[in-house]
């Protein structure tokens, strides 16, 4: 019990602390970019237990995104003058945040539970097209939704979703994601999802009960989900706005990349494939200044089709990890420093 309490002390004085040097030592640009890498890692660990722990195929991630986004912004414009009123105004931020995320997290599982019951029977691309259209009918209904901005986006006017998530909080979050799916994923129920996602048959046969780990993979899934969606909300480093079309189908296929790219199956390499998709964006989105203002003839025509050399640098990325990595950089494995430093000293010897 107090080693588990020293772990948590030390993940908060960590989290405190990188937001007080941050603050200090980078721009406002750089602190963008670190919470949205961290906002990445939480998204690909999230899919990751779906995808690659329990060997299901889901690309509709982006619509637990959207509904823990959008719930959670709701909930704290519902709840955050009456919040402020009744609680110290050293806490009532951090109060509003945490009740909007729960909010998010809730919503988002009961979806990952609506979409998962109705897909037992499926796997593989079956799967894949279900939760695709499912993503899709979140985004559509939203856009057809007035009351909550449609397509422009919530909330409308000069308002704007409270900025309260701070880099401590998205960091907090990230550790929590990684921790929860950690346990999960090495634990007894941890095991069940494998033995499923190695032969489902085989799996029933020895006593698993699949119909239920599989609901248990999605739900659990979609709420780490829908936590990384509250913290999207109110990212503090944003700009508080949220609109359906942050929610597309090429946000879940990133959320699919980064798993493949770090290894499906692999927590540490979902974290790893989460970090290189958000600097790789990042500096693909930094093209054209990249380029500077030279006048050859070559620079002008990337620099004038920036966006469509960044698709094409993406997607060969991608084709070079397939033929020289296909099975992700970490595979099944978990990235240990231990490991790693006992490998150095056999190497030494």
């Amino acid at each position: 019990m107090l080693r588990k309490l020293a772990w948590i002390a030390g993940a908060l004085a960590l989290c405190i602390g990188v937001q007080f040097a941050a603050g200090a030592l980078l721009n406002a640009y750089l602190i963008r970019i670190i919470a949205v890498c961290t906002l990445n890692v939480m998204l690909a660990v999230s899919l990751n237990l779906v995808n690659g722990t329990t060997g299901q195929f889901s690309i509709g991630h982006a619509g637990f995104l959207a509904v823990g986004a959008y719930a959670s912004a709701i909930t704290s414009f519902a709840l955050d003058a009456k919040i402020h009123a009744v609680v110290p105004a050293f806490f009532a931020d951090g109060v509003t945040l945490v009740i909007a995320a729960l909010a998010g997290v809730l919503a988002a599982g009961i979806a990952g539970v609506l979409v998962g019951v109705p897909s037992l029977r499926l796997r593989g691309d079956y799967l894949a097209i279900v939760t695709l259209g499912f993503g899709e009918i979140i985004r559509i209904s939203i856009e057809s939704t007035p009351a909550i901005g449609g397509s422009q986006g919530y909330p409308l006017g000069y308002t704007s979703i409270p900025g309260y998530a701070k880099l401590a909080w998205i960091l907090g979050g990230a550790m929590l994601v990684v921790a929860l799916t950690w346990n999960l994923t090495y634990s007894s129920h941890g095991r069940a999802l494998a033995a499923i996602r190695e032969d489902e048959i085989a799996a029933e046969a020895v006593g698993v009960d699949t119909t239920r780990y599989k609901v248990l993979a999605f739900a659990v899934s979609a709420m780490l989900t829908g936590l990384a969606g509250a913290l999207y909300a109110h990212d503090a480093t944003g700009g508080q706005h949220i609109d359906p079309g942050a929610f597309r189908l090429d946000r879940s296929v990133d959320m699919l990349v980064m798993i493949i790219f770090g290894g499906l199956g692999s927590i540490t390499g979902a974290v790893i494939g989460g970090l290189f998709v958000g600097i790789l964006l990042e500096l693909l989105k930094e093209l054209p200044n990249l380029l500077g203002g030279g006048d050859g003839a070559l620079v002008r025509m990337l620099r004038d089709n920036a966006g469509n050399v960044r698709l094409i640098v993406y997607a060969l990325s991608l084709v070079l990890l397939m033929l020289l990595r296909p099975q992700g950089l970490l595979g099944t494995r978990e990235f240990s420093l231990k490991a790693l430093l006992g490998r150095r000293k056999k190497a030494a010897s």
